[in-house]
C-alpha cells in the first residue's frame, strides 16, 4: 500500500514539475496564447502552500495544519470566573440556522414551536426542551441576547447523547452558515435541567 501512495506521489510530482516547466519555459518566451506569468506565479504559490501544508502534517503539525485550513474549532475552555448567580457554566455545541426551507427542511412555515412569528422575532434559539426550557433568556458570546423559542430533531438527538445542543436563528442562511459550529460555555440559569446537572 505504502508503495503504492509513494509511486502516486513520485508520478504526480513529476508530473507537476514537466508542466511548471514548459509554463515556464512559455512564459520566458512570453509567445501568445501561452500560460501567462500572473497564471504561474499563483500555481507556484498554490502548490508551495499545499507543499508546506503535507510537510507539516507529516512532520506532526497537524493541529498547526487544521487551524490554518479550518480555523480555531477547539473547545473554549470553562470560564475562570464564577457565573452570574442563580446559574451555572455549561459546556453547549452551538450551531446556526434560518427560517429557509434549507435549514427547516419539512418546517419552514415562520413559527416557532412556541408560537412565535419569526418575522416579529427574527433571533431565537432552539433547544432540546428536556435540556434547556423553552422562553429562557440567554446570552451567547458572539451571538447577543435571546430567548429560547423553538426546537429541533438534531437538538433533540444530541440531547439523547447528554450533549447539550442550541440551534442559534439569524435572518439570512449566509450568516447561518459562517456561524457553523462552535461549542461555547454558555451560563445557563439553574431553572434548565443542563444547569442543575452541570452545577
Amino acid at each position: 500500500m505504502l508503495i503504492a501512495v509513494g509511486a502516486y506521489v513520485w508520478a504526480a510530482s513529476l508530473a507537476v514539475v514537466r508542466w511548471l516547466w514548459r509554463a515556464w519555459r512559455a512564459t520566458w518566451r512570453a509567445r501568445a496564447g501561452d500560460v501567462g506569468g500572473a497564471r504561474l506565479v499563483s500555481v507556484c504559490l498554490g502548490l508551495g502552500f499545499l507543499a508546506g501544508c503535507l510537510f507539516m502534517w507529516l512532520g506532526g503539525q497537524s493541529e498547526k495544519v487544521r487551524y490554518v485550513l479550518y480555523g480555531d474549532q477547539r473547545d473554549l475552555p470553562k470560564p475562570v470566573t464564577e457565573p452570574p448567580t442563580g446559574t451555572a457554566w455549561v459546556r453547549v455545541l452551538t450551531t446556526g440556522y434560518c427560517p429557509c426551507s434549507i435549514c427547516c427542511e419539512g418546517s419552514a412555515d415562520g413559527i416557532t414551536a412556541i408560537g412565535r412569528r419569526v418575522r416579529e422575532h427574527p433571533f431565537g434559539i432552539a433547544s432540546d426542551p428536556r435540556l434547556v426550557t423553552a422562553r429562557l433568556v440567554l446570552d451567547v458570546p458572539g451571538y447577543g441576547r435571546a430567548e429560547v423559542d423553538d426546537t429541533g430533531g438534531a437538538m433533540r438527538q444530541s440531547g439523547a447523547q447528554g450533549l447539550v445542543h442550541l440551534d442559534l436563528r439569524f435572518v439570512g442562511h449566509d450568516q447561518a452558515r459562517a456561524w457553523g459550529r462552535r461549542v461555547l460555555w454558555i451560563a445557563i440559569p439553574l431553572a434548565a435541567p443542563a444547569a442543575r446537572a452541570a452545577g
